[in-house]
C-alpha cells in the first residue's frame, strides 16, 4: 500500500500505469482504487448527467438542514420516493459537513473503486505465473470497460454492478456463502438488483444443464421483436407495491419515447460498440460450449460460473427490450468476459484461441469506443495533477474537448 500511496501523491495516472506494469505486486490493485477516488474528486459533471443531480441534492440537504427523522421518513413510504439506501445515506451524512460535489464523488469513489479494482485483479490473477500476451490484455481491457470507472457518474447502478460481480464470482467460484451475502447487499444500493440476486439464488437451487441454458441464451440473444408491453406488464406484476412508482418511471411511455429519441440522435459507433461486444461474447461462449462438452478437465467452479453466465445473459437480453433494461445485459457481459478470460488463462483450447484472434477486432472496437466515452468525464485535472495540486488548481474541462 505504501508504494501505491506514494505513486498516488506523485500522479494517480502514473500509479495506474505502474499498477498494470507490476500487476503481480500486492499494491498494484490499490493504485487503481486510489485513482478512482481521485477521479471522483476531479471528474467533469455536466448538467444532463446523474452526477449533477446528486450534487444538487447534496447542496439542497446542506442548505436546508434536513432532520434525521425527515430523512428516514423518505424511505419506502407513500410520501417518499426513496427506495435505495446507499447513495441517499452517503449524501445525507456528507451534507452535514459540506456541499462539495467533488468530495461527494470522492467518497462514492471509495466504494466503487474498491470493488472495481478487486474485480480487475480477480481476472488478472487467473493467469497466475504464466506469461501474458496481447490477447489476454485485450480481454482484460474489455472487462475493465464493460462497467468502466467513468460509470461512477451513475453511482447507484454501477457501484451495485461491481459489488454484485464481486460477490457472485466468489459465490460461484469458491462456494463462499459470504459471496452471496455481498451480492445480496446490492439491493440496498440499487433496488433493481433484486432481479440478478434472485437469478443467482435460482441458479444455485435449481441448477439446469448447460444444454438447456445455452439454448435459452441463444433464443434470448436472437430475440428482436419481443412485445415490450408484455415484458413491462410482467415486470410490474412481479414488483412489490412500494417499488412500483420507481419501476413505472423506467417503463412509462414517456420514458420509452425519451430513450428512443436519444438513441436516434446517437452517432453510429455508440449504437454499435456494445453490439460488437455482445457478438464477441456470443461467438466465444458458443465456442467454449461446444469445445468444453468434449473435455473432462473442467472444474466444478468453472461449470458453475459458465452456467450462471448463460442464465444472467439470457435475463439481460430479455430485459434489454425495455428502456434501461440493457444495463442488466452489461452485468451479464461482465460474467461473460470473466468466462472468456478464465478459459484463455487456464485451458489450452487451440480452437478457442483461434476464435479469440478472429473476434479481437470486435473486442478492440468496443475498448476503443469505451476509451473515447471515458474522455467525456476525464478532466485535465485528473490526468495532469495530483491530490495536492488539485486542492488548489481546478481545470474542470473534459479531455473530449481536445478531439471535438
Amino acid at each position: 500500500m505504501k508504494n501505491a500511496f506514494n505513486l498516488f501523491l506523485l500522479s494517480p495516472v502514473i500509479g495506474v500505469v505502474q499498477a498494470f506494469k507490476h500487476h503481480r505486486e500486492f499494491w498494484a490493485k490499490n493504485s487503481i482504487w486510489l485513482f478512482i477516488i481521485f477521479y471522483g474528486f476531479t471528474m467533469f459533471r455536466p448538467e444532463q448527467m446523474d452526477s449533477a443531480r446528486y450534487v444538487a441534492k447534496l447542496q439542497e440537504l446542506h442548505s436546508q438542514s434536513v432532520s434525521w427523522d425527515s430523512f428516514i421518513n423518505s424511505f419506502y413510504t407513500e410520501e417518499g420516493d426513496t427506495v435505495d439506501l446507499y447513495q441517499p445515506l452517503v449524501t445525507y451524512l456528507l451534507s452535514m459537513v459540506t456541499d462539495s460535489g467533488s468530495l461527494l464523488f470522492a467518497v462514492f469513489g471509495v466504494v466503487f473503486g474498491y470493488f472495481y479494482s478487486r474485480n480487475i485483479w480477480l481476472m488478472i490473477d487467473l493467469i497466475g505465473v504464466k506469461q501474458t500476451d496481447r490477447f489476454f490484455w485485450l480481454m482484460i481491457a474489455s472487462f475493465i470497460c464493460v462497467v468502466g470507472f467513468w460509470n461512477l457518474n451513475g453511482v447507484r447502478m454501477w457501484t451495485a454492478a461491481h459489488i454484485f460481480f464481486y460477490g457472485g464470482y466468489l459465490f460461484l467460484m469458491n462456494n463462499k456463502i459470504k459471496g452471496f451475502l455481498i451480492a445480496a447487499l446490492t439491493i440496498l444500493v440499487h433496488f433493481s438488483f433484486v432481479v440478478p440476486v434472485l437469478v443467482l439464488a435460482a441458479y444455485y437451487f435449481l441448477k439446469s444443464s448447460w444444454r438447456v441454458l445455452y439454448f435459452i441464451y441463444l433464443a434470448s440473444f436472437f430475440i428482436s421483436n419481443l412485445n415490450v408491453e408484455s415484458v413491462k406488464s410482467r415486470i410490474e406484476s412481479a414488483t412489490p407495491e412500494f417499488l412500483l412508482p420507481r419501476v413505472n418511471r423506467y417503463t412509462s411511455d414517456e420514458y420509452i419515447e425519451v430513450v428512443n429519441d436519444l438513441n436516434e440522435k446517437a452517432v453510429w459507433y455508440i449504437e454499435y460498440y456494445g453490439k460488437a461486444l455482445s457478438w464477441s461474447i456470443a461467438i466465444l461462449l458458443s465456442v467454449i460450449y461446444f469445445t468444453a462438452q468434449r473435455k473432462k478437465e473442467l472444474s466444478p467452479s468453472f461449470m458453475n460460473l459458465f452456467g450462471f453466465t448463460l442464465l444472467i445473459l439470457s435475463v439481460g437480453n430479455i430485459l434489454a427490450m425495455v428502456p434501461s433494461g440493457g444495463r442488466f445485459e452489461m452485468i451479464g457481459q461482465m460474467f461473460g468476459m470473466a468466462v472468456m478470460i478464465l478459459v484463455w488463462a487456464q485451458y489450452n483450447y487451440p480452437i478457442y484461441r483461434k476464435w479469440v484472434v478472429i473476434s479481437s477486432p470486435l473486442i478492440f472496437f468496443f475498448v476503443f469506443i469505451s476509451a473515447r466515452i471515458s474522455l467525456e468525464t476525464l478532466t485535465f485535472t485528473t490526468v495532469l495533477t495530483n491530490p495536492l495540486i488539485a486542492m488548489f488548481v481546478d481545470l474542470p474541462f473534459p479531455l473530449i474537448n481536445l478531439i471535438k
